[in-house]
C-alpha cells in the first residue's frame, strides 16, 4: 500500500511585534510614506443639495409612480427625507385624495 499523502499546511512563522517607540505616532507614518502619496491633492467632497420644498408647504403632486398609479392631486408635504447620495430629493407627502403617506421625488412636485 502506497504511503498517504497529507493535505496539511506547514504553519508559518508569526512576524515578530515591534516595540514603539515614545515618539511613534503619525509623525512617523506620514515621513515613511512614499512622496507621490503625501503630496497628492485631497479628494474634493462634494456639495449636498438643498430641498427646495419645505415642511407643511401645499404643493401639486403629478400623476405617475412606480408601483401604485397616483392621481394628479394637492398635497402637503410632511418631512424631508435626507439625500442618498444619487438621484433627486425626496418628500414624504400626503394627498388630500388619498388616505395614507408616499414618498415623492422632488421632480414630481410643483408649487
Amino acid at each position: 500500500m502506497p504511503p498517504l499523502k497529507t493535505i496539511a499546511i506547514a504553519p508559518t512563522r508569526k512576524p515578530a511585534h515591534r516595540k514603539r517607540d515614545a515618539g511613534g505616532g503619525l509623525a512617523d507614518a506620514v515621513a515613511t510614506m512614499p512622496a507621490q502619496v503625501r503630496n497628492a491633492p485631497s479628494r474634493g467632497t462634494l456639495e449636498q443639495p438643498t430641498h427646495r420644498y419645505h415642511v407643511g408647504e401645499r404643493l401639486s403632486m403629478s400623476g405617475g409612480g412606480y408601483s401604485i398609479s397616483r392621481a394628479v392631486a394637492a398635497c402637503k408635504v410632511i418631512a424631508l427625507l435626507p439625500y442618498e447620495g444619487r438621484g433627486q430629493l425626496q418628500y414624504r407627502v400626503r394627498s388630500d385624495s388619498e388616505q395614507f403617506e408616499r414618498v415623492v421625488v422632488e421632480g414630481d412636485l410643483t408649487r
